[in-house]
């Protein structure tokens, strides 16, 4: 998730500061030297980084909380964990490369199947 926060940096940068959210990224400084109101317009390789962000969080941060109570009861084998890990950054790769949303679709599928079994894992877990 840092890589595609420094990721939608890197574009910003090197467009010549498009893509920014705020107003107060237009206020003139070290960063900014030549505001223009056209750098809040939308810059499409940050904002498909910020798309890549969005989906992180949707999917990670419930994987990290259903992972950790899964690792602390012991629930099971950590292979569910290292396939979710992998696909997810199959994934990014697919999101990077702008592969066709059914590409993208197909490997989302398999991850957030992998959460699925994990959380049913971890229900099953604390049930016992």
């Amino acid at each position: 998730m840092t890589l595609t926060a420094w990721t939608t940096v890197y574009h910003m940068i090197t467009s010549g500061g498009k893509g920014v959210r705020n107003q107060e990224d237009l206020l003139q400084g070290p960063c900014n030297p030549n505001p223009s109101p056209d750098q809040l317009n939308p810059y499409e390789p940050a904002e498909k980084q910020r798309r890549i962000m969005g989906h992180d969080m949707e999917n990670n941060v419930p994987f990290f909380a259903v992972g950790l109570i899964y690792a602390l009861i012991g629930a099971g084998d950590p292979t569910i964990l290292y396939a979710y890990t992998v696909s997810k950054i199959v994934h990014h790769a697919v999101y990077w490369a702008g592969l066709r949303h059914e590409v993208r679709a197909a490997v989302w599928t398999f991850t957030n199947g992998c959460f699925l079994y994990l959380s049913y894992l971890t229900w099953n877990g604390l049930a016992d």
